[in-house]
């Protein structure tokens, strides 16, 4: 597989591998009713609107599209953001996340950022190995999001990016 920066053409295929993604890692974290309730259109929409976004970059694996990786700027100066990073179930543990993680934290020491931060839900034990085993460190910092009627909690993690 490539990877390669997402167009337009791309809304559908990255929307509905987000909604696979969610339904699938967040399973048990999150309420069923939230899970159930997102939109494909909806979902679609809000990946054309990003797409569109010039601070924001979506990277795709190719020839099939079964993951994607998004950044763009933190508000912290110096400071770029892993946005997401969603590879569907059937192909885990096949080194994509890798792949994608690493040309995203490129792509961001391309853009002149010198660290790199990226928010997990809380309990997303799957999640925190992988970052952690990649080089991130959890903060200590935690937020509060309100999310289709329920609040969830999401920690921050951080690390040094290399030239």
């Amino acid at each position: 597989m490539q990877i390669r920066t997402a167009t337009e053409a791309d809304a559908s295929a990255i929307a509905r591998l987000h909604l696979s993604s969610y339904r699938t890692a967040y399973r048990g974290l999150l309420p069923d009713g939230v899970l159930a309730a997102y939109d494909p259109a909806e979902r679609e929409h809000r990946w054309l609107e990003r797409l569109h976004d010039p601070s924001r970059t979506t990277f795709v694996t190719t020839p099939a599209l079964v993951a994607f990786a998004e950044i763009g700027p933190s508000a912290v100066p110096l400071t770029g953001e892993l946005l997401a990073l969603h590879v569907a179930s059937s192909h885990w543990r096949q080194g994509l996340g890798r792949a994608l993680h690493s040309h995203a934290l490129k792509a961001l020491t391309g853009r002149g950022f010198q660290s790199a931060t990226l928010w997990v839900l809380d309990g997303n034990q799957r999640a925190c190995a992988f970052y952690e085993a990649a080089g991130w460190a959890f903060t200590g910092e935690a937020r509060r999001r309100h999310l289709r009627g329920t609040t969830v909690h999401e920690l921050r993690y951080r690390r040094e990016l290399t030239p």
